[in-house]
């Protein structure tokens, strides 16, 4: 009895503390009834050798990361903003060698800056009303060297910045105002441009500018055709003084090759000045080349007339006495150039001519390769050596054919000269006679002899055929009597 009280005693005492101790699931989730004293904000942080873990960034923000140089940081949209409203830092002054921005073309332009490897520029263009960025590869950035037009004209120093911008011509019409913003994309802090530059400047259009020239071309020629035209109010007239052939012709109403070339030389390198003047706005240099190939033209052109000149113009006493007998008029007669042809080019007294088609053909490559060359090489473009050799010979071997050549006004110049000699011969013989002078032909043909009057007459006759075929004139038959008196 006693014994079962104590085993019962013991039961009860054993229960009542097995219910005074907490459970295993109490002691896992006792935790969650409070904040942990780490994530409290006021909590002191542990100490320890545990390395500190950062601090989480604040609900609904980001970290703000430095911008790529190499990427693009103002998009479509944003043009006023990261650019126009100038709350970007401003960047170094930029240099230009005009205030005209020709298209169609790169366009070196200068940064005051030193070139950082591994920086890049971007660029847009704004027009008041609509804005434009350019793409990645439209806007090239490069060190400045020695060799830059830039840096020669002491615009820009060795190593700073250049940007080449590959214009399109669709960016510009009728020299537009616009301004032109260069930006970098380094910013260490965040996604806007590190540094602006501006400048203020006008687009040329490329397309537009070649018309205008080829409009100045066409009416500068058309003045010349219309300034040498026949003046008899008829548009047939114009049209007939539009070939060049006419335009050109020398002294003798022909062609003349090295006029024509002089012409078209001429022509060429003023409509790419021309061009150039309407691209960038200023006047450009020329090359020793094309200043070489304009003198060889017109030093041909000028000995050529000079010789034209002396061949085909009678001698000062030989004119004299075809006015004194009536052969031609006393008014100098206007050369009429309507006569005149492409042959009279490529042809020597009607033969053809190697060397003038030889001429003419390099003449036309070195045009091609000036046009070719364009407006930006004109103060470096370089004529080969050989093809100024070869053009130059060709003149000189023309101006040469053209002294040994006879021409029949040489022979109507000594045929004049021979019937001058026999009339002189035969007035001095009629005054011989008489012993005094003769007052008429008639008192002096029976003193010289009828055969020696006749043999005078026969030849009048042959001198006045050679005379008619060299100039076109027909002589009268009372024209052919001698002059005694």
């Amino acid at each position: 009895m006693l014994r079962s009280l104590i085993v019962t005693l013991c039961a009860l005492a054993l229960a009542g503390s097995l219910l005074a101790m907490p459970s295993k699931a109490q002691q896992l989730t006792a935790p969650a009834k409070g904040p942990a004293p780490e994530a409290q904000g006021s909590a002191p942080t542990p100490r320890g050798d545990a390395p500190q873990k950062p601090e989480a960034p604040p609900a609904g923000s980001e970290a703000i990361a430095p911008s790529d140089p190499q990427k693009q940081c103002v998009r479509q949209g944003e043009f006023a903003v990261e650019l126009r409203s100038g709350r970007n830092p401003v960047g170094a002054p930029i240099v230009l060698t005009t205030n005209f921005l020709p298209t169609n073309q790169r366009v070196d332009i200068g940064v005051r800056a030193p070139f950082v490897e591994g920086v890049r520029y971007f660029a847009g263009i704004d027009y008041g009303d609509e804005t434009y960025l350019f793409k990645r590869q439209d806007a090239v950035t490069h060190r400045a060297t020695e060799s830059d037009p830039l840096v020669q004209k002491h615009l820009l120093e060795p190593d700073q910045t250049i940007v080449t911008l590959n214009m399109s011509d669709d960016l510009a019409w009728f020299w537009s105002r616009v301004d032109l913003y260069l930006y970098t994309c380094n910013n260490p802090v965040g996604q806007s441009p590190w540094r602006v530059s501006s400048v203020r400047v006008r687009l040329s259009p490329y397309w537009f500018s070649i018309f205008a020239v080829v409009a100045e071309v066409l009416v500068l020629y058309l003045w010349i055709a219309f300034a040498l035209r026949k003046q008899d109010h008829k548009f047939t007239s114009f049209l007939r003084a539009l070939n060049p052939a006419q335009v050109s012709a020398g002294p003798d109403g022909k062609g003349s090759l090295s006029t024509f070339q002089t012409l078209a030389f001429s022509l060429a390198v003023a409509a790419l000045i021309t061009l150039l003047l309407l691209q960038t706005g200023t006047l450009v240099d020329l090359s020793g080349s094309i200043l070489t190939l304009l003198g060889i033209s017109g030093i041909g052109a000028t000995i050529a007339k000079g010789t034209d000149s002396q061949r085909n113009t009678l001698s000062a006493e030989n004119r004299a006495w075809l006015l004194r007998h009536g052969w031609i008029p006393m008014a100098k007669t206007v050369v009429d150039p309507s006569s005149a042809t492409w042959r009279d080019f490529f042809s020597t007294d009607g033969v053809f001519d190697v060397y003038r088609y030889q001429s003419f053909i390099f003449g036309l490559v070195v045009i091609g390769g000036l046009i070719a060359a364009g407006v930006n090489q004109l103060s470096t473009f370089v004529v080969p050596n050989t093809i100024l050799g070869i053009v130059g010979l060709s003149q000189v071997v023309y101006i040469g054919g053209k002294l040994v050549t006879p021409t029949n006004i040489s022979d109507l110049n000594a045929a004049i000269a021979s019937l001058r000699t026999d009339e002189q011969k035969l007035k001095a013989a009629a005054v011989a006679k008489k012993q005094g002078q003769v007052a008429s032909l008639a008192e002096a043909i029976p003193l010289v002899g009828q055969d020696i009057y006749e043999a005078y007459r026969q030849k009048a006759r042959d001198v006045a055929a050679i005379f008619t075929d060299a100039t076109g004139i027909a002589v009268v038959d009372a024209s052919l009597e001698p002059v005694v008196t």
